[in-house]
């Protein structure tokens, strides 16, 4: 039986069948198992600990498991007839089926992306990955068998806690619906942050050893950051709370909440439709959430895996992604608020406008990362495209540059700017803010669109180096030159009222333009904008200098081989 099981599994997945059988190994299996166990009665020992009994309670009368009143910190403890200390066994036993809730999906999201990313770092340290490219199955079932097995002993002592998980959470009063959906909800955001780590893992090789651990530490401090700074009841009336969406955290149940989910999400609005208020609704947008950006991933997934010198995003996949972001989270805004009252709150327009950009700032980082070609496929781009395609059809220069897969990606960005831009600026026009905030909200936009385009431009330029680390130069300048300004003028000048064209021309601008001091004047403003325009300008001479010296010793080149 178990040689049927793994011929079927190699039949379906040959990749799968060769991590399991290079993991499951019977050393490897007890540790896990014993690890396993370990943690669950670490955890089970931690909170027996935590109960008051009739000798404690002399000394402090209050406790988090008593019933009584509540005093100062904890409910106050009371006996029973036989001298016993009565006991909220539903919060002890909530507390930890929550507690292991949080052990098992950091386990599977931080440890199981380290082991993906190790794994695929390994292998194309090796040189291996190019065996398996050359192998005949396809790279979805290739990436796959590396999602499901390179983490199957993280998979197995999980699961070995799914028994002790749902007798918690049965005891705690817990619907069986709403553990299952906790279990759904995990296993789709597994396969949004494992999809990211595979991505990751192909293209960050150039990080070397350091690359498993930036991985799966950026992983564990998302979740935290998301744990600890979205807690607030207030953070809902923010865009930061899609990011909720993308954390387990939120979704673990708790039968003591007052509401219909037993979830943390009741108060979720998009659109001002309140999605929190159904479990169904809630549970249904976040696993579509994890699926739409697993989805443009697995893109980004199949170019490199086929293509090492492809860009991870087509042009025309850029545009849907940044229309299914921006879409998302302008709907996670503060709808009631901003468009569907009479109230006019202009500080609640600005600080959502603030947040919508900083969320758009990383998308944009992505997308210069997705969308900029490096310099081999700009050479083959600059001394073929005035030759026609396959049907004898001449290329023309400004499709090419939107849709081109090989031309520079300067002119993508400005158009996913657009489309971002677009609609916010609908966003702001319908909303119920002042004339005066709508204008500086604009302006705002117009920073943030020009300092995209800018980023993009000079990411460009760097790849159009010879140097064969032009990757990590390449990072490293666009991350100086993002930080470096607004670091020394926080040194120099510690207010941004002072000496504000300076700090119009760094990645504060968007910011500066939407809090305004006394001193950003309408020609102060203009002159950056200017300086904007003049820099992006400069740097579009200089790539179009460079593309044209590059296809033309390329050609000298081919004349001079032939």
């Amino acid at each position: 039986m178990y040689t049927n099981w793994i011929s079927q599994i190699g039949d379906l997945n040959p990749q799968l069948l060769r991590e399991i059988k290079g993991r499951l190994q019977k050393r490897n299996v007890l540790l896990v198992i014993t690890t396993s166990f370990l943690t669950q009665l670490g955890v089970f020992l931690y909170f027996q600990s935590l109960l008051p009994n009739s000798h404690s309670i002399v000394y402090v009368n209050s406790n988090r498991y008593c019933t009584g009143k509540y005093l100062d910190i904890a409910q106050e403890c009371f006996l029973d007839g036989f001298g016993n200390v009565v006991i909220n066994w539903q919060l002890w036993f909530q507390d930890i089926f929550s507690s292991l809730s949080i052990i098992g999906f950091l386990a599977i999201l931080v440890a199981g992306s380290y082991l993906i990313i190790h794994d695929l770092s390994t292998e194309e340290r090796r040189d291996t990955l190019n065996f398996i490219r050359l192998s005949p199955q396809s790279p979805q079932s290739i990436l796959l068998g590396k999602m499901l097995g390179v983490p199957i002993l993280i998979y197995l002592g999980v699961l070995l806690a799914i028994p002790v998980h749902l007798w918690l959470g049965l005891n705690a009063q817990i619907t069986w619906r709403s553990i299952f959906s906790f279990y759904i909800i995990v296993i789709t955001t597994s396969l949004f942050y494992f999809s990211g780590a595979l991505l990751f893992g192909l293209v960050g090789s150039w990080l070397g050893g350091f690359q498993s651990w930036l991985g799966s530490g950026a992983v564990l401090g998302l979740l935290l950051l998301t744990q600890q700074g979205l807690r607030d009841e207030i953070s809902y009336n923010y865009p930061f709370a899609v990011l909720k969406l993308i954390d387990p955290y939120y979704f673990i149940p708790n039968s003591l909440y007052n509401s219909s989910t037993e979830l943390q999400l009741e108060n979720f609005h998009w659109f001002a439709l309140p999605l929190g208020n159904s479990w169904v609704t809630i549970i249904g947008f976040a696993v579509l959430t994890h699926l739409l950006g697993a989805y443009f991933i697995w893109q980004s997934l199949q170019r490199c895996f086929g293509d090492r010198n492809a860009t991870m995003l087509s042009k025309q996949q850029s545009y849907l992604l940044t229309i299914a972001f921006t879409i998302i989270t302008i709907g996670c805004a503060d709808w009631p608020k901003l468009v569907f009252s009479d109230y006019n709150s202009n500080s609640a327009l600005t600080e959502n406008m603030a947040y919508l950009m900083f969320l758009n700032l990383f998308l944009f980082l992505y997308l210069i990362a997705a969308l900029t070609p490096h310099r081999h496929t700009l050479q083959d781009w600059a001394r073929y495209r005035h030759f026609g395609n396959q049907q004898g059809e001449q290329r023309n220069l400004i499709q090419d540059l939107i849709w081109g897969e090989k031309s520079p990606g300067v002119v993508a960005i400005a158009l996913n700017a657009i489309i971002a831009i677009s609609g916010l600026s609908l966003f702001v026009l319908i909303s119920s803010s002042g004339l005066d905030h709508k204008f500086h909200s604009f302006i705002a936009l117009i920073f943030a669109g020009s300092l995209a385009v800018i980023y993009a431009a000079l990411t460009q330029l760097l790849l159009l180096m010879k140097n064969g680390q032009r990757l990590f130069w390449t990072n490293g300048i666009l991350g100086a030159v993002i930080i470096l300004p607004v670091v020394a003028l926080a040194i120099l000048f510690s207010n941004p009222t002072n000496y504000t064209f300076w700090w119009l021309l760094s990645v504060a601008a968007p910011l500066i333009a939407l809090y305004p001091s006394g001193e950003l004047s309408a020609i102060t403003t203009f002159l950056a904008i200017m300086g904007h325009m003049g820099i992006l300008g400069l740097m579009l001479f200089r790539m179009t200098r460079q593309l044209k010296q590059v296809g033309e010793s390329a050609t000298r080149v081919l004349l001079a081989g032939s």
